[in-house]
Parts: structure tokens; sequence; C-alpha cells
């Protein structure tokens, strides 16, 4: 596309000219806009604090000057091998130009420079077509520290299937095929309180 640019994000001016895009834009529909699993207070210390590390994975798109992309990458504290993605937006008048592909691109590009092994994101439903197509997989989290693993078991009615275990944290990994906020009902009627997350994963 003509005049695009897609450039890492290297100061605090262009932080905060991405951040206040995607802040502006974030009740509009955009092609791939997460829904940001961090406050948005903390995505932009998080943006400010990237700045200061030499893993940089950070990237905004813009077209004449005027900022209409771009994507965030975060390190997990405690799986230090994932990169998460609370921000990765594209203005809704460039949907389908192949921005958000390419933002992308790039950030998967510097993740497996940095030694990254997966990239993961939370986003909607009318989202879920684009990270399909860019080959990420989408799998349930079920947490229930009031239950034991066997009874969370239990509770998958739908036989979804089990690609983790995690004993010490009460919380099974399953695999899905379907963006479904139903597929959480058996799980929150059979359990008591459960966390359940929804998360896009892609390995690189």
């Amino acid at each position: 596309m003509k005049n695009l640019k897609i450039k890492p994000i290297k100061n605090v001016m262009e932080a905060r000219d991405s951040f206040n895009f995607f802040k502006n834009s974030f009740l509009q529909t955009s092609e791939t806009e997460t829904n940001g699993f961090l406050p948005l207070h903390e995505i932009y210390q998080a943006m400010v604090d990237n700045l200061a590390l030499k893993k940089k994975t950070q990237y905004y798109a813009s077209i004449d000057d005027q900022v209409v992309g771009c994507i965030i990458g975060v390190q997990n504290e405690i799986t230090t091998n994932e990169l998460y993605l609370p921000i990765f937006a594209v203005d809704k008048k460039f949907r389908k130009t192949k921005i958000a592909t390419t933002l992308l691109e790039e950030l998967e590009r510097k993740a497996k420079k940095l030694k990254y092994s997966c990239l993961k994101v939370k986003t909607s439903n009318s989202s879920s077509g684009f990270f399909f197509k860019a080959g990420f997989s989408l799998f349930l989290y079920v947490k229930a520290p009031n239950n034991t693993i066997d009874e969370i078991k239990k509770a998958n009615k739908d036989n979804l299937e089990i690609v983790k275990v995690y004993e010490e944290n009460n919380c099974i990994k399953f695999a899905t095929q379907n963006y479904d906020e139903q597929l959480t009902l058996n799980f929150k009627e059979g359990l008591s309180n459960p966390e359940i997350a929804l998360w896009f994963e892609k390995k690189i």
C-alpha cells in the first residue's frame, strides 16, 4: 500500500501515539482488535517498559504519518518463553489490506530471534477468523481451585481434547475448534467458581 510504513516502536512518542490509537479505537470494530487482558494503564506502562529492554517486541503501522495499526508483545513473567499480545488492532478503514498480517509477521520474526516459542492472544469471536487463518489454535483453560482435577474432567460434557493438566494449579488446558462462550457453561454449572479463559496460541 502506498505510503504505508511498518516500524518498531522505539521511543515514548511512538509508544504514546500507538497507545492512543488503540485506546481511541477500542470500542470500534477493527480487523484484529484484542480485548486487552491487562487494564489500559498497565498496557501503556508495559509499552514504556519495553523501550528499556533489549527485547523490543512492538510495532506500529502508519500512513502519511498517521498511526493506523499496532501490535504489542509482552513477556509472560512466569513462562518467559511466551509472548502475550495485549494490543493488536488495525483501523477498520483498512480491513483486508494485509496491514494486520504484516504487523503480525514482523512481530513473529522478532519473537523467533528472541527465542520465544509461543504467541498468545485473547480476542473476540468477530476476530477469530483472522487468527485461525494466521495459524493460531484455540484453547480453553479451566482453573478450579475448589475442585479436583477429576471433577474438572467430569465437567467436560463436550468431550474437549485434554492438551495439558496443571496439577499444581488445578487447571486443565483443552483444545477446541470453535470460539463459543457456550463451551464454558457446563464447567460453570459443574464446578465451584471456576476461572475460564479462551486463548489463541501459535507455536513459532
